[in-house]
């Protein structure tokens, strides 16, 4: 088993998504979870709002424990298999919305969730996907 998530690690690659973000004009926030869906860093930028808050650690949390990102999460949310107990009502913490993506190391571990909220679901999962590989290279 991987070492956890360092605070430098998720810390450095948060403050570049926001960096990244304010510079496009736009106003998010971002959660980090460890494997098991705990907050290790939740920022919220100037101007982002508390749904875009919410919806970060949401996503962050259901990609980690779930082991998916959150746009093959909602296609398997929205499978007619699963009408009959939708994971996220069972689990009101899992969000079937683009932005979340597991944090992976060694190629298949999963060790935690990043979660991006205040843009577009496509915008959302661009700049999640790319914190995530950010994590992962600095705790490489």
């Amino acid at each position: 088993m991987r070492a956890p998530l360092t605070l430098e690690a998720i810390r450095t690659a948060a403050d570049a998504l926001l960096a990244t973000g304010k510079a496009e004009g736009l106003h998010l926030a971002v959660a980090v979870v460890d494997r098991g869906g705990i907050t290790r860093l939740l920022l919220a930028d100037d101007g982002a709002g508390p749904i875009a808050v919410e919806t970060a650690r949401r996503k962050a949390y259901t990609s980690a424990v779930t082991g998916f990102n959150t746009t093959a999460f909602a296609q398997f949310a929205a499978s007619p298999q699963m009408a009959a107990a939708p994971p996220h009502l069972v689990d009101s913490n899992l969000l079937p919305a683009p932005g979340g993506v597991p944090i992976v190391v060694d190629a298949s571990e999963v060790i935690g969730g990043i979660g991006v909220g205040g843009a577009d679901g496509a915008t959302d999962e661009r700049l999640a996907v790319e914190a995530a590989k950010s994590i992962a290279d600095l705790l490489a």
